[in-house]
């Protein structure tokens, strides 16, 4: 018995002592607002609203209701056609969902979704009134829809969403609940309309839904602006969601509002530090007096704009691809190339507040302007490649170096997708995937994973750096040309489609071993998504000179990207040619007094190739010298 008690007042203390923890801050008893009956009071800065009793239930068939939301109108866009199944989320009395199951016909079906059951019985009864019997009442609960998995062609929630209390769970199972290529469709009454007389609690802009709906994993495809009071915004679920994803979504509905100069659209996606006469590239748009017509909008294709990680945790977001620029209306034009003009090269600043919620910042400048004396002040990423990130896991290779203070890292074709989550992470970027192919490796497991590891570079500012190396085994009837051609072809292709661009690795005793070779390759192709790497420790291993400047001259038109390390000029062993950058006497700033000149700011990797000091000090000595010459 003198144990028990004894373990009882352990327990009390080791209680007490928790408690007291907890209550002083060392200890978190934070508990999810959604794990509650209350739920939440805010998202993402929106207040939520109070859900409508079901007293107010002779209000949603009012006979002036098609004449202020034009229902009619909205349903010959939505399109539903016969045999689908669909959900009426937050149906009430079942307004929209009479006209969808007769939508759907016999072969079809309709889920209607309410929390309150007066609003599912006087739906039964508009329902047997009809005649209808293709309808599946079902009554949600705060958190739960309770809604059958992957089954769903459509979800229409109509007024709907900006009450949910819980709309976390319950976007979560709302998108578990459709079909692979299900449309989620919101229709809210406009919030950045002054004219709706709708009180403001009740509305949404279309900047915070697709804010939230990025929060909840969906994707804008679209959205429909002909309804009197209100839009209709369509979703699809994202495939993959990272910690870009919500920026990403934020900047493509701001580009989009753009190209039909909807000001009142735009000014929702603006934080407070800025006003949009300040960019400038409103201000071209709006004084060229041309835009995109009204209705429904265009889907600004993703791998077109590119996001990086920008300065003191924003996010920056611009067309693609580097390092033309492109004019943001020519992002919708019906070609699937758009055409390069002149003028405003430069990408959105985005940033994300303390609530979490991400929004336009302002307009960077991607090249220097008259004033800047070198273009050495738009600071030129600098990332490490994994040749000098020791033999640590992909995660703790990324890691070191991002926290050490790099941009990032280059990598290689395996677990590209877990190295680019990190650095993302970590307010960083993947920067380059390194492959070695053999002329005779066109169809190979070595060209798939490169492949894979190429679309997973989708939407960011990595690129491939391809190395090409003599065939296995060549002979008198191997035919180059053919093998290149082959090689290539699908590599180019998946360039096109994903806005990654193929970097040709130049590498002293391949079959590409100098960057000569590899502008011969860019000229014959002439891609637009095919260019260069020039890499100082193969440049100095297969050529007489030490002075890059003529071919970085000629390389220009092609030059995606540059590697430096130290090096001695004349040295002919690699341990002479690759050393930690500030050592030998290779003058780096000559280099990137070079790169200046010709008004390159693309990235630049760190080749540690055979350096034999551990991994973290070598990276900080040469991210030391590096520091050193962006301050002269």
């Amino acid at each position: 018995m003198g144990a028990m008690n004894t373990l009882h007042n352990l327990a009390l203390r080791l209680l007490s002592a928790l408690l007291a923890l907890a209550l002083s801050g060392g200890l978190s008893l934070a508990q999810d607002p959604e794990a509650t009956p209350k739920g939440r009071e805010q998202f993402l800065g929106r207040t939520i609203a109070r859900t409508m009793h079901s007293s107010g239930a002779n209000w949603l068939v009012r006979e002036r209701r098609e004449q202020e939301e034009s229902a009619s109108t909205l349903r010959r866009w939505l399109n539903i056609q016969p045999g689908q199944s669909v959900c009426d989320f937050g149906c009430g009395n079942g307004y929209h969902t009479l006209p969808m199951a007769e939508a759907v016909g016999s072969t079809g079906q309709v889920f209607a979704v309410d929390l309150q059951a007066e609003m599912l019985r006087l739906l039964g009864l508009r329902l047997a009134e009809a005649g209808i019997d293709n309808t599946i009442s079902i009554q949600g609960t705060l958190d739960d829809p309770r809604l059958p998995a992957g089954e769903l062609d459509m979800i229409l929630m109509v007024d709907v969403y900006h009450e949910l209390s819980h709309p976390v769970r319950v976007m979560r199972h709302l998108r578990e609940a459709l079909k692979p290529d299900g449309r989620m469709v919101l229709v809210e009454f406009r919030g950045e309309d002054a004219e709706v007389p709708i009180k403001a609690l009740h509305r949404m802009d279309r900047a915070q839904v697709v804010r939230e709906m990025a929060a909840h994993g969906m994707r804008f495809v679209e959205s429909f602006e002909e309804l009197p009071w209100q839009h209709a915004l369509v979703f699809e679920r994202a495939l993959e969601v990272g910690v870009r994803h919500q920026p990403r979504e934020v900047a493509r509905g701001f580009l989009r509002a753009l190209a039909r100069r909807d000001e009142m659209g735009l000014l929702p996606f603006l934080n407070d530090v800025i006003h949009l006469d300040t960019l400038p590239v409103s201000r071209e748009l709006f004084l060229s007096g041309t835009g995109l017509s009204k209705g429904a909008l265009p889907d600004l294709p993703g791998p077109l704009l590119e996001l990086r990680a920008g300065p003191e945790g924003t996010v920056l977001a611009g067309p693609m691809p580097r390092p033309a620029f492109f004019s943001i209306l020519s992002l919708f034009a019906d070609s699937a190339v758009p055409v390069p003009t002149p003028g405003l090269p430069g990408e959105l600043v985005l940033r994300a507040d303390s609530m979490g919620a991400w929004a336009v910042e302002g307009w960077r400048t991607l090249q220097p302007d008259d004033s800047l004396e070198s273009a050495r002040h738009m600071e030129r990423p600098f990332f490490a490649m994994n040749t000098g990130t020791g033999s640590g896991t992909p995660k703790e290779q990324a890691a070191l170096a991002c926290e050490m203070g790099f941009d990032g890292i280059g990598w290689g074709i395996w677990r590209a997708p877990e190295v680019r989550m990190v650095c993302e992470q970590k307010g960083a970027d993947l920067w380059s995937i390194y492959c070695v192919l053999r002329l005779d490796e066109g169809d190979s497991p070595r060209m798939r994973q490169l492949l894979k590891a190429m679309s997973s570079l989708a939407g960011g500012p990595g690129m491939i750096w391809l190395a090409l190396e003599h065939p296995k085994a060549e002979h008198d009837t191997f035919d180059v040309e053919h093998a290149v051609q082959t090689l290539l072809t699908p590599v180019l292709q998946l360039a096109q489609d994903t806005g990654v661009e193929v970097a040709l690795y130049p590498h002293h005793g391949f079959w590409i071993s100098t960057t000569e070779d590899a502008l011969v390759l860019c000229e014959r192709f002439k891609h637009p998504r095919l260019g260069v790497c020039f890499n100082l420790s193969h440049f100095l291993a297969g050529h007489e000179t030490s002075d890059p400047g003529p071919l970085l001259q000629s390389a220009l038109p092609y030059l995606l990207s540059v590697t430096v390390n130290g090096a001695d000029s004349d040295g002919e062993a690699w341990d002479s040619l690759i050393q930690p950058l500030g050592r030998g006497d290779f003058d780096l700033d000559g280099l990137l007094g070079i790169l200046d000149r010709l008004g390159w700011v693309g990235p630049v990797g760190l080749q540690a190739f055979g350096i034999k000091l551990p991994a973290r000090e070598h990276l900080a000595l040469s991210l030391a010298a590096w520091e050193a010459t962006q301050k002269e």
